[in-house]
């Protein structure tokens, strides 16, 4: 007789990307930057799922954080996109940052963090990260 398997239930899970990639900080003046990307997540775990907010970091030297910005669900909303996810689809929405940053550290090594925290159908909850460079603007 054969045992008999548990079936695991399906999760919500985001993938994240941002494009483009890298990001192309625009410089202002006196050290602000304008960074301009979009920011595509795609359900890929089967389950329909609920972005509960997201932050979006400024890193120097791959590894100092500089900038922190969290966004609640309703910031995707108030622009007219959904903030959930429905199973295999996905959402794209574009975001404009004005930071002072340090221009020498964008020189060397900047990194944008992205981190979605999301709630699937199920009630499970899920944390994605994405990181991309970050390039001055010749």
């Amino acid at each position: 007789m054969m045992p008999k398997e548990s079936i695991a239930p399906l999760r919500g899970r985001l993938d994240l990307l941002v494009e483009p990639n890298p990001i192309v900080a625009t410089p202002l003046g006196n050290n602000w930057y304008e960074l301009k990307f979009d920011i595509i997540m795609r359900e890929a775990g089967g389950v329909d799922v609920q972005i509960e907010n997201f932050t979006v970091d400024a890193l120097a030297l791959k590894t100092i954080l500089l900038r922190s910005q969290t966004f609640p669900a309703n910031f995707i909303t108030d622009r007219g996109y959904p903030s959930s996810i429905r199973a295999g689809k996905y959402l794209r929405f574009s975001l404009t940052r004005r930071w002072p940053l340090p221009t020498e550290l964008l020189l060397s090594g900047a990194v944008a963090r992205v981190t979605a925290r999301t709630i699937d159908a199920n009630g499970a909850r899920g944390e994605t990260t994405v990181r991309v460079g970050v390039v001055l603007a010749r």
